[in-house]
């Protein structure tokens, strides 16, 4: 997973899109990815329950919890084959 590997390199901010020119709040990305991986650790208790993703996405001043390796991480070279699912 390319986001944990950013993430534990301290360079989530590689992972926004390239059209944004570097223009966006480089915390918000922060705390973006940080939530995301929140809702993917390996075990479902350890998961972000939505309330709680509202509002870690909705105040700074949420402390959030560092996050373990997604329970599904595999490091790989090749492309995946199936569009990445999205998150509803």
């Amino acid at each position: 997973m390319q986001v944990w590997e950013h993430w534990e390199a301290g360079k989530v901010a590689q992972l926004v899109d390239l059209s944004l020119g570097g223009r966006f709040p480089e915390g918000d990305a922060l705390r973006c990815v940080h939530v995301r991986l929140l809702c993917v650790q390996g075990d479902p208790a350890a998961r972000a329950l939505m309330s709680s993703v509202v509002m870690m996405l909705g105040s700074d001043t949420f402390s959030l919890q560092s996050p373990s390796k997604p329970g599904f991480f595999a490091r790989t070279n090749n492309a995946p084959t199936q569009p990445h699912r999205r998150c509803q």
